[in-house]
């Protein structure tokens, strides 16, 4: 019974195991069986098996397999198995699938005898002027088999021997290459730029668009521009590369490598809130433009700090329909810059040193020698006293010592005495690397700018970590930044106390001492070499870090979400030193003056930024016709900084210059502060259409609240809608080779400014301390607020057209818009009864018209000998109109013209914004050597009145423009480019301050050499200038000159080595070697002294790079 029960028990085991075995095979079947649909555009190999897997219950199994070299391809399949998608998929390729239970394992292919008849192709990809080009695709013609470049721009690929074949290279910006391998292993390309897909992609900052559909009026900037128009700093770069990007000359002020300079785009759309702003030059960030790096506003500070080496593209958005999205902040356009990201690969290291030279030009001044300044001064007749004669002879005394000094041999050349070659040094590591999953990316840079002026200089270091993971479909990515940044300012003072002083002075008396004061001519003159040699300390420092995290889902094909965070932190300090024996405090001497000398101002400050948003964007194309884009967008922020000043006095020793040694606070002085805050919160939404890729639409909208407005106006809408029509794609436009690309599109739209302060709305006291009932302090009202004042409106409409002729041999842009900005701040009157004379409210009105218009072309093309040369002009032209101010600012307008005082900027209604304003001149009597003016009635007078002033032109020029040209041969490239301007005005101030002087001031100063060859001195004299004596020359119409200008901007040359001997030896890619110099000359219609305060300079940068 036993032996039956266990035979009885197997037969269950093995039925049981049949059962089992049965039933998975009738799974597997059904399973292999099951039906799926789907479809996917452009799709890898690695997306497909994805979505396999989320619409089925099977499993993968890769085995030496990387999908990631198989070709993208569109699939579309409906109730297909299993084994059809594998089949169809893996089709042409080397790869085979085999289904395990719940498990495919996709593999290799065994290869045939025939199939091993193959051969290696190895080679490298670059592109026109030598650079490596990583991530090119490389395909085997009719198959989806290649491979793509590595970071070094090399590819090795099988390919079957049995056949001719061809491969296909292809890469982003670049013409598609098909060559044919024939009998060659070796297989070196050069892919030359494609003008229709190079700008394929606009970067907004907050939204990807498609070039194709957009209908905004944009400037890309690519990073080897950033090299071919490198100026003093990025800021002045761009101008080099786009005249619609204005950046003002201030002729004081120079090449000063510590100044912030004024810039804007498309003209100025906001106004100063009175006519003394307007003169004091108080309001020169009002139409500054909104800086965005990588999804994070940045100030021009940083962006003028930062390492051009790290930028991977620049975008100028200028008209509503790209600016809108940003709402309250875009109506001065906006500058968009895209860092480089880590590259996966093997390590990348980038090295970079170079020094930059700064040659100060001095060819605008023509002041006297000394035996002509003496001469001058006793023609004017200095030396004679006719009514005294001890004081003649006295005179005569002091003219023979001068002249004495002037046999001699003193002349001395003041100008040269404060100025220098200054030589900095640059130098720039970059090192990048991973795998797919996970990419890294470091860069340490130092820039240190020596400027033309001793003790002159500025130095940043900078410091970035780029951290990117991937998983699945998300991808997390973190840069932390920090800049440590030091300006110093000349100790020499300002340049042009030097050209003032009398070249028959000697700086060092018998003793080799510098002189401090001389006092020949019976007054007082300070010589400004003196306080040179002090301890004197004019500096300032800022750390600014920076964290800026984001997260991106891809939840499907078409849907992303988005978000990002990002934190900064800015700690400033300036310290400001004047020793007790600088003649700031010569004039001091009585006993209490005399412990006060010495003087230490210095200043501390935080900034926190803190700004997120989230992102949601969806792109889908609809029976291969339709494509739609649509984004939503949350932002938020908030700014708060502080910033406190203390005044310290009383450093009898100089050489004790710590602040802690000071004996007290300045006179009836205490520490100043100044603190801010501010909020604000954005919504905006984006849809982009476009209709077979011919007719596209672009719609945006965007509500903005903050916290700068008044209480019944805290939100306000923005807008913009724009249309364009690609002609190219049209059939009409097939069956010809002429034109490869016509654009036309155009917009209109709202934009709004918040350039002001955080608390102009509202009401603000003022603690005092020093007063106070019983213990409780006060407070008092330092100006009145406005609860309703809101947003600047800036109204813009833009039409553009791009063409493309001859397969991008030739092209061409034209934009065209016209601006208007109305609510502009402007102060009210106010009864006196109320304590204040004004409030601001929302006034004033402002119109810009302007077009801009670019021809590019290449001379010669020639890829087989490695030859280009291209041309490319652009001109912008901008017009600027006041169509509505404020009574207050008329009133003081007609004040200013009742004053004898020297004003020659005003605003008016239906002129613009920078107008001069003088009285209307006859010229010089030659007669009597006096100026003769018109009067407000049309009658000529001998008498300056201010009520007679008129409009005689605008300070900035209507036309600006560039030329460059382009050539390269091989591994070396030139560049030049050439600037020019025209239709604009100045106030001649060299003629006012060197020419037309008192003679008291050619007594006491050196003067420009016109002083003595082009005034008037005898009847009959037709000169340009008056005579001499001691009536100052006021506001008048002869010093209004207009400004035509042409400058030689920038020239680069760069040449790049790179052989299989410094890559095998030295594991060198490639060498570069560069030059660039700046503002190499400058001719203009008028003659004056440029760079009064900080001289102008010429720039020369060398460099050398290498990449391992």
């Amino acid at each position: 019974m036993k032996k039956i029960s266990n035979v009885v028990g197997k037969r269950r085991f093995l039925f049981l195991l049949f059962l089992i075995f049965t039933t998975q095979i009738s799974l597997n079947a059904y399973s292999q069986e099951r039906k799926i649909t789907f479809s996917l555009k452009n799709a890898s190999l690695k997306e497909i098996i994805s979505e396999i897997r989320k619409n089925s219950d099977y499993d993968f199994v890769y085995r030496d397999v990387n999908l990631e070299s198989f070709a993208r391809q569109d699939v579309a399949f409906k109730d297909a198995t299993i084994e059809q998608i594998l089949t169809d998929c893996l089709k042409g390729t080397d790869l085979g699938y085999e289904i395990n239970g719940k498990t495919i394992i996709i593999r290799k292919k065994a290869v045939s005898q025939e199939e091993k008849k193959s051969k290696t192709i190895t080679g490298k990809v670059s592109d026109e002027q030598g650079n490596v080009l990583p991530g090119v695709t490389i395909i085997i013609k009719g198959t989806t088999l290649g491979t793509a470049t590595g970071a070094d721009g090399e590819y090795k690929l099988e390919i079957p021997g049995d056949s001719e074949q061809v491969l296909i290279f292809s890469f982003v910006g670049m013409k598609t290459q098909e060559i044919a391998v024939g009998s060659k292993t070796q297989l070196d390309v050069k892919l030359v730029e494609d003008s229709e897909t190079l700008d394929d992609v606009v970067v907004t900052g907050i939204f990807t668009k498609s070039k194709e559909s957009y209908t905004g009026a944009v400037t890309a900037v690519s990073a080897k521009e950033l090299k071919m128009y490198k100026g003093q700093n990025l800021l002045a770069t761009l101008r080099n590369i786009d005249p619609s990007i204005n950046v003002v000359m201030d002729n004081a002020l120079g090449s000063n490598p510590n100044v912030i300079p004024e810039i804007n785009i498309r003209g100025n759309s906001s106004l100063p809130m009175s006519v003394d702003e307007l003169n004091q030059q108080a309001s020169k960030q009002l139409n500054a433009p909104l800086v965005i790096m990588d999804g994070f506003e940045i100030t021009l500070q940083k962006l003028m700090d930062f390492n051009d080496e790290e930028i991977e593209s620049i975008n100028i958005l200028k008209d509503a329909s790209a600016t809108a999205i940003y709402g309250s902040r875009g109506a001065n356009g906006v500058i968009v810059v895209t860092t480089k990201a880590p590259q996966a690969g093997k390590l990348k290291i980038y090295v970079q040193g170079g020094m930059n030279i700064e040659m100060p030009d001095l060819s605008s001044y023509d002041l006297l020698n000394a035996r002509d300044k003496l001469e001058l001064e006793r023609i004017v007749g200095l030396y004679d006293d006719e009514d005294d004669v001890v004081n003649d002879r006295a005179l005569k005394e002091k003219y023979g010592q001068l002249y004495s000094e002037v046999l001699k041999g003193v002349n001395t050349h003041w100008l040269s005495q404060p100025v220098q070659t200054g030589i900095g040094q640059k130098y720039n590591l970059r090192l990048e690397g991973g795998n797919e999953s996970f990419r890294w990316g470091t860069n340490i840079s130092y820039n240190s700018v020596i400027g033309a002026m001793k003790g002159s200089e500025r130095n940043t270091f900078s410091g970035t970590v780029t951290l990117s993971y991937s998983v699945k479909n998300v991808l997390f990515k973190n840069q932390t930044s920090i800049d440590i940044n030091k300006g110093k300012e000349s100790k020499y003072g300002t340049f042009s106390d030097y050209a003032k002083m009398n070249p028959y002075y000697r700086i060092k008396d018998e003793n080799g001492e510098y002189i401090k004061v001389y006092t020949i001519k019976g007054t007082k003159q300070y010589n400004p070499l003196y306080n040179a040699q002090l301890g004197v300390i004019d500096e300032d420092k800022y750390t600014l870090i920076t964290n800026n995290f984001s997260i991106e889902w891809s939840i499907n094909h078409d849907l992303r979400l988005r978000a990002q965070l990002g934190l900064q932190k800015k700690n400033s300090t300036s310290d400001n030193y004047l020793p007790a024996d600088h003649t700031t405090f010569a004039t001091a001497t009585d006993s209490d003056s005399y412990f006060r000398k010495g003087k230490y101002t210095y200043g501390t400050g935080e900034d926190i930024n803190i700004d997120a948003n989230v992102t949601l964007s969806y792109s889908k194309i609809f029976h291969e016709k339709h494509q739609l884009y649509a984004g939503f967008d949350y932002s938020i922020a908030q700014k708060k900084n502080h910033f406190y000043t203390f005044i310290v006095e009383g450093f009898p020793d100089g050489k004790l210059d710590f602040i802690g040694n000071a004996l007290q606070y300045e006179k009836n002085g205490v520490p100043k502060g100044t603190e801010e805050l501010s909020r604000r919160v954005g919504f905006t939404g984006n849809v982009n259409y476009i209709y077979n890729n011919r007719y596209f639409m672009d719609l945006s909208f965007r509500v903005d609240g903050s916290s700068l407005f008044g209480t019944k106006n805290k939100f306000a809408p923005f807008w913009s809608a724009g249309i364009g029509w690609n002609v190219h794609n049209e059939k009409f436009m097939q069956n010809q080779n002429i034109v490869n690309n016509l654009r036309i599109r155009g917009s209109y739209g709202e934009t709004g400014s918040q350039q002001f302060s955080s608390y102009q709305a509202l009401s603000t006291f003022q603690s005092y301390t020093g007063k106070r009932y019983i213990i409780w302090n006060g407070s008092e009202l330092m100006g009145l607020g406005n609860e309703k004042l809101k947003w600047q409106v800036t109204k813009q409409l833009n039409g553009g057209v791009e063409v493309g002729l001859f397969d991008g041999r030739l092209s061409a842009s034209f934009d065209i818009y016209s601006k208007k900005t109305s609510n502009l701040l402007s102060q009210m009157d106010l009864p006196l009864a109320n304590g204040f004379s004004s409030y601001v409210d929302n006034v004033g009105e402002v119109k810009n018209t302007g077009y801009e218009a670019m021809i590019s072309g290449y001379l010669m093309r020639d890829t087989h000998r490695n030859i280009i040369w291209s041309m490319t002009a652009k001109l912008a032209y901008t017009k600027n109109e006041i169509t509505k101010l404020s009574e207050a600012i008329k009133r003081q307008n007609e004040l200013y013209k009742s004053k004898n005082v020297e004003i020659n900027q005003l605003l008016y209604e239906g002129y613009a914004q920078n107008s001069i304003w003088a009285v209307p001149s006859m010229g010089i009597d030659p007669s009597t050597g006096y100026e003769i003016f018109l009067d407000k009635n049309g009658n000529i007078t001998d008498k300056w009145n201010p009520s007679d002033k008129r409009y005689f032109g605008v300070d900035e020029p209507k036309y600006r423009g560039n030329i460059s040209t382009y050539f390269a041969w091989k591994d070396l490239s030139v560049n030049l480019s050439f600037a020019y301007q025209w239709g604009g005005q100045q106030y001649n101030e060299t003629l006012l301050n060197k020419v037309e002087v008192t003679n008291g001031e050619i007594d006491k100063n050196n003067v420009d050499s016109r002083v003595l060859k082009k005034r008037w001195q005898y009847i009959g004299d037709v000169k340009p200038y008056k005579g001499y004596g001691s009536v100052e020359t006021k506001a008048t119409s002869r010093f209004v000159m207009d400004d035509n200008v042409f400058q030689f901007q920038s020239a680069s040359v760069e040449y790049r080595l790179h052989s299989d001997f410094l890559r095998d030896k030295w594991k060198v890619e490639t060498i570069s070697i560069g030059a660039n110099m700046s503002d190499i000359f400058y001719i203009s219609s008028i003659k004056r002294e440029r760079g009064t305060s900080y001289p102008f300079a010429r720039r020369l940068a060398l460099t050398l790079s290498l990449m391992f």
